[in-house]
């Protein structure tokens, strides 16, 4: 029996998709009883054209404007996966007013990664991109999600800096890069911080303590 279960619940006080959790998962247990969600027509998205929709089917493609952080351990894929240094990745896939304020955004409009309308590091994509998901989520289900995707992408600039390949300049800042900036201050003295610091692969990553500090 898988250690992430999956279920949907009907409470009209906490209504939405949901998890259930073992003690013994890891982030990847719950990355692979997530993925099927993006194809499940049972479950209503809003900004599908037809409410049962898959992700797959959609025409609104989130990909086009999305604000895409990589968290570290896709971040260190895709620059594997391209055959380039972390500079060379930063140099070309990146917004360059967005390094120089101190963030680390893809290209976006549509994302540098969408190719013919579909992803092209589909199995390598971030945490953000695997965890979107226009249904209904219970609270406490996406708290979890908000809080793993929020250190994966403190984890990137963290490493970033520690690699001298982030600095902070004087530039615009929007509300949006604002929100961002103060998230990885908050997050970058969070100790479970270093489980991504630390990990190459989402099965190193145990996901029970996420789950017991997401809860406080």
């Amino acid at each position: 029996m898988s250690q992430v279960q999956v279920y949907y619940s009907n409470n009209p006080d906490n209504e939405g998709i949901a998890l259930q959790i073992g003690p013994g998962a890891s982030l990847n247990d719950l990355l692979l009883a997530w993925q099927p969600l993006c194809d499940e027509s049972a479950y209503g998205k809003k900004y599908a054209s037809n409410l049962d929709q898959s992700c797959r089917g959609c025409t609104h493609n989130c990909c086009d404007t999305a604000y895409v952080i990589p968290d570290l351990i896709a971040f260190k894929k895709l620059a594997g996966h391209l055959r380039c240094t972390f500079k060379a990745l930063l140099g070309n896939y990146f917004q360059p007013e967005k390094r120089d304020i101190g963030l680390l955004r893809m290209i976006p409009n549509p994302c540098v990664f969408l190719h013919n309308r579909l992803c092209s590091i589909y199995p390598i994509r971030s945490l953000i991109c695997r965890f979107y998901l226009c249904s209904t989520l219970r609270g406490d289900t996406e708290q979890l999600i908000y809080y793993i995707s929020s250190l994966g992408m403190t984890a990137t600039h963290v490493f970033a800096r520690q690699e001298g390949l982030l600095a902070e300049k004087p530039g615009t800042i929007s509300s949006m890069d604002r929100l961002f900036l103060e998230l990885f201050k908050k997050y970058s003295s969070d100790p479970l911080l270093q489980y991504f610091l630390d990990a190459e692969e989402y099965e190193e990553i145990p996901l029970y303590p996420f789950v017991k500090r997401a809860r406080l």
